[in-house]
């Protein structure tokens, strides 16, 4: 009977009730397309190699070569390094060379000559086992698809040409380049990168020997300075959608006492046959939890819709947990319950005959 009578004084309010209902529609969006977008980020930057990460440099220097490498990867603190410009484009294919410990990190399986792992998005008819025909340089090859990945990274989905992933060698081998001036080396996780740059470049240069100066290009410090901007900007987006769902709130107090004045006969003819004042002041919270339950349901379409076109055009999966739901569930009801209670627990307290006065 609450339940009902409730709904049926938010039928006879519509026009007032758009107002706060497109309030929490509109916080729920945000609220979803900040927690699922920045999940995505995240998990973008934690799973990619050549993403902005907190733990790796780049070192600069002449003539590195592939030794270089397994130089590096020796030392206990190190998880992998690679050479970032050990990519090619021809006729629109894009060849990454990897050395063999990032395939392993990567869960992808090691590559031997003439294997290769494509991006399923670029090559959704490749199946692994087959064979196909790739330009190198002057003249085409045959390849066998080892593997089929998906590219989160969203600083490689900007790229432009189709992914295709070879061993370090073949890359070498096919072509002709086996010197390069920069390695991105990145630090095992929980090790302190700041602490260990003056130890690896002195061991580095020993290990080496006479190749040359090597120099730092980029510290930890750069990326941390951008992960900092990226929280910035996700604590704005959480800023903007809680303002929303307050206005959405605000708008909930008013729709309540809007429809507590209109209804004041109303509500002492409900008083005089027997309604208590816990039953009333019931009555109008529950139509408070009503528009922030309709709000939150419709928020929650749209905002999961909204995040994944965001997600395309910027080039982020969203990501979506029980928990975002929930939150954002918990938030719309705690806002329509506290803010219709105030004037619903006042409406609640009147004396009966005050409000049959007023019929």
């Amino acid at each position: 009977m609450t339940f009902w009578l409730a709904y049926k004084m938010l039928l006879g309010n519509k026009k007032r009730a758009i107002f706060p209902l497109l309030g929490v529609i509109f916080g729920i969006i945000s609220l979803m397309m900040t927690l699922s977008l920045g999940a995505g980020g995240e998990r973008a930057i934690n799973t990619s190699l050549s993403a902005i990460g907190g733990n790796r440099i780049m070192i600069g220097g002449n003539n590195f070569t592939e030794r270089d490498i397994k130089i590096l990867e020796n030392y206990p603190f190190v998880e992998y390094a690679l050479f970032p410009r050990a990519r090619v484009l021809i006729d629109d294919n894009l060849y990454i060379g990897y050395p063999q410990k990032v395939f392993s990190i990567l869960n992808l399986p090691n590559l031997r000559n003439r294997e290769v792992i494509v991006d399923k998005t670029q090559f959704p008819n490749a199946k692994i086992g087959e064979h196909i025909e790739l330009s190198v340089g002057n003249y085409r090859e045959k390849f066998m698809v080892k593997e089929v990945y998906e590219e989160k990274n969203p600083l490689e989905l900007m790229k432009k040409g189709n992914r295709i992933l070879i061993s370090q060698i073949d890359f070498e081998r096919n072509f002709g380049q086996r010197n390069f001036d920069e390695i991105v080396i990145s630090f095992e996780k929980g090790e302190d990168a700041e602490e260990y740059i003056p130890i690896l470049l002195s061991k580095f240069k020993q290990d080496r020997g006479v190749y040359g100066d090597i120099q730092i290009l980029e510290t930890p410090e750069v990326y941390k300075r951008i992960s900092r901007i990226q929280k910035i900007v996700s604590t704005t987006l959480g800023i903007l959608s809680l303002v929303s769902l307050g206005i959405g709130g605000f708008g909930i107090m008013n729709l309540i006492a809007s429809n507590i004045r209109s209804r004041t006969g109303h509500m002492g003819i409900l008083r005089a046959i027997g309604m208590s004042s816990k039953k009333m002041t019931i009555m109008f919270i529950t139509e408070g939890v009503l528009v922030s339950a309709i709000g939150t349901f419709i928020g929650l379409i749209f905002g999961i819709v909204l995040s994944i076109i965001a997600g395309k055009i910027v080039h982020i999966s969203p990501v979506f947990s029980f928990g975002s739901i929930f939150i954002s569930l918990i938030v719309s009801l705690v806002i329509g319950i506290v803010m219709g209670s105030y004037p619903a627990i006042k409406a609640g307290e009147r004396n009966t005959i005050d409000l049959l006065r007023e019929i």
